[in-house]
């Protein structure tokens, strides 16, 4: 199994990064901000990390490591865009009290899961392990 602090340290980066990068490109040309983007750039870095785990793994790995690297992966992605906002942004509290604004942040988030799900095969399915 490869190291988790790793590869959780280097997807945060990635999505950082790219939501950072997306937000300075979307305001400087008008390029929308959707809540499909938001998706997209969440869970494209997976198919890197997909590719980091095959070749820091020392064995080959089973179905439970990807489903950890998955969780791993989900849990990152709630902590930036559903708790820490939850935490920080007293509006945005005040929005789930409401079924609508939940409803929303459930559909975001399940299509997130089921995207970082599919890059992540993507990624596994790109490497090649170490020899």
């Amino acid at each position: 199994m490869p190291n988790l602090a790793i590869l959780a340290l280097r997807y945060l980066l990635w999505i950082v990064a790219l939501r950072l990068l997306y937000i300075g490109l979307a305001n400087a040309t008008g390029l929308p901000n959707t809540l499909a983007t938001t998706v997209i750039l969440a869970a494209a870095p997976a198919a890197d990390i997909g590719m980091q785990a095959v070749r820091r793994a020392t064995r080959p790995l089973l179905f439970a490591d990807w489903a950890q690297i998955w969780g791993l992966l989900l849990a990152i992605y709630l902590a930036i865009n559903v708790i820490m906002p939850a935490m920080l942004v007293p509006e945005f509290r005040q929005a789930l009290s409401q079924f609508e604004p939940v409803r929303l942040m459930v559909t975001v988030s399940t299509a997130t899961a089921a995207m970082l799900a599919l890059f992540l095969w993507i990624g596994r399915r790109t490497a090649r392990p170490p020899r």
